[in-house]
């Protein structure tokens, strides 16, 4: 019987430089000692330059009163901080950001179905929306929407609309709206158990059509549940919610005027007291002899006006009002009151990203439908599956196996677009820093919150979309 041969000695000469796993552990840590070391040279020589000009680099700057305002927005005052408009630039680029993924998604969904259509008509038109959206810059649409178009609709008295719900002029779009109102704030605890109730009741209908073995979805019963939960909650909220007994007014500069929760009992409006404006309650003007003159709905801020109407010796009472409310856009004068207004710088970045981000995700939908075996067309249509039902239940949940990855990047690409918002003037987080920069002098510390800012941006959406892709990942045995 052959014995087994001994491993031959290592020799001498052979040493852990001819390791490859070393070499490579080696280069990694060289790769990572010079960025390291590029870094502390740039940053050493900002600050030996910024200090040689007499810059500070500190952060104290966000505390100083801005002194400037911001059109878009929440209401923000020019005597407020730094820090605080950088925080409304941060909620205006989320506001185009939120709005425009969920209307690019959409679109793309609906254009990228259409072009698999075996309607020629309807085929050929999302050919071409897909390849002159694409092959045309974004900033140029958005110049193109903003001047040629928005700007050149008729003014506020020429105005084009839809009766009262909704009114176009190149001052932008004014459209009714639902708001919360002063007695409905209990409506969003309600809002959130709806939709957990409303989850639970999809999972649990999901189950059950799966131990039947129905090929079904139960998002049907998922949204009645969360209807009914929500019903059931403006009810209670409407029946038990009431204004608080310490509600007084004020009538300043002849016709205005503000409701609110007089805190200290002074008769005068002043949130540092802790008085609390009163939106959208209904209120009625009257005359000194208790005529009725006019009935209008406050403001978010509390406040309200009757246009061209006189207020001396009249007085106002108000309503309990329902935690929904609906505000439609009325005139009075010059300006449009009430309903949610889109500037028409919104407007114009808004359907610049959507439409340009949806032609990208259009043709990453067809990619995806067109990755599904067409077996799978063809067995769905042997067991009796209708063309909707196949491309609902058989093929979208296979191609987004396809379509989730491109799509992420086509969200941090829309997030990125909206720094072009400052082309056409909205005050986004780039165009609001840029203001604070030329005021404040902290280029260094701006451009580092903005770079912070949009990082995160980035990180939040791929990690939502990672977990999403993960989910919906064929899992293998």
């Amino acid at each position: 019987m052959a014995s087994t041969p001994s491993p031959a000695p290592r020799r001498s000469e052979d040493s852990i430089f001819q390791d490859t796993r070393f070499l490579n552990l080696l280069v990694q840590a060289a790769v990572v000692a010079l960025v390291v070391t590029a870094i502390v040279f740039f940053a050493r020589n900002v600050v030996t330059n910024l200090s040689d000009s007499n810059i500070p680099l500190g952060w104290n700057f966000l505390s100083q009163s801005a002194g400037f305002r911001i059109a878009e927005g929440p209401p923000f005052d020019p005597q407020e901080s730094y820090g605080r408009a950088f925080v409304i630039g941060i909620i205006n680029t989320l506001r185009v950001v939120v709005a425009g993924i969920v209307l690019a998604t959409l679109l793309g969904l609906v254009v990228g179905i259409a072009r698999l259509s075996t309607n020629w008509l309807l085929r050929s038109l999302a050919g071409v929306y897909i390849n002159v959206i694409r092959n045309t810059p974004l900033l140029v649409q958005l110049f193109f929407w903003y001047t040629a178009v928005i700007l050149q609709l008729p003014d506020i008295s020429a105005h084009m609309g839809l009766g009262d719900a909704v009114i176009l002029s190149n001052r932008g779009m004014v459209m009714g709206w639902f708001y919360v109102s002063a007695t409905g704030s209990a409506l969003t605890w309600w809002l959130i158990g709806a939709a957990i109730a409303g989850y639970a009741g999809h999972k649990l209908r999901r189950r059950q059509l799966e131990q039947q073995g129905r090929f079904e979805s139960g998002w049907l019963i998922g949204g009645l549940v969360f209807a009914a939960v929500f019903a059931l909650g403006y009810l209670i909220t409407d029946r038990t919610a009431n204004l608080p007994a310490n509600v007084t007014y004020e009538i300043n500069r002849g016709d205005r005027g503000t409701l609110f929760v007089d805190a200290n009992s002074d008769g005068n409006f002043d949130a540092n007291l802790g008085d609390l404006p009163l939106r959208y309650v209904p209120v009625t003007l009257f005359s000194a002899d208790g005529v009725a003159l006019g009935e209008e709905l406050t403001e978010n801020d509390g406040g309200f006006r009757y246009y061209d109407l006189p207020t001396e010796g009249a007085s106002l009472t108000w309503e309990n009002p329902a935690p929904l409310v609906y505000s439609a856009p009325e005139f009075q004068g010059f300006n449009v009151r009430g309903g949610r207004t889109f500037s028409p710088e919104f407007t114009a970045l808004l359907l610049g990203l959507v439409l340009y981000t949806g032609a990208f995700i259009a043709e990453i939908v067809r990619a995806g439908i067109n990755a599904v075996p067409k077996g799978q067309w063809e067995a769905s249509k042997a067991v009796g599956l209708s063309s909707g039902d196949t491309l609902r239940l058989i093929v979208l949940p296979q191609a987004l196996r396809v379509i989730i990855p491109p799509l992420t990047s086509q969200y941090l690409n829309l997030t990125k677009n909206s720094s072009l918002a400052i082309a056409i003037a909205y005050p986004d987080l780039f165009n609001v820093s840029l203001t604070i920069m030329n005021q404040s002098g902290a280029t260094v510390q701006m451009f580092l919150l903005i770079m912070v800012t949009y990082l995160s941006f980035s990180l939040f959406t791929s990690l939502l979309m990672n977990l999403y892709n993960k989910r919906m990942a064929l899992v293998e045995r």
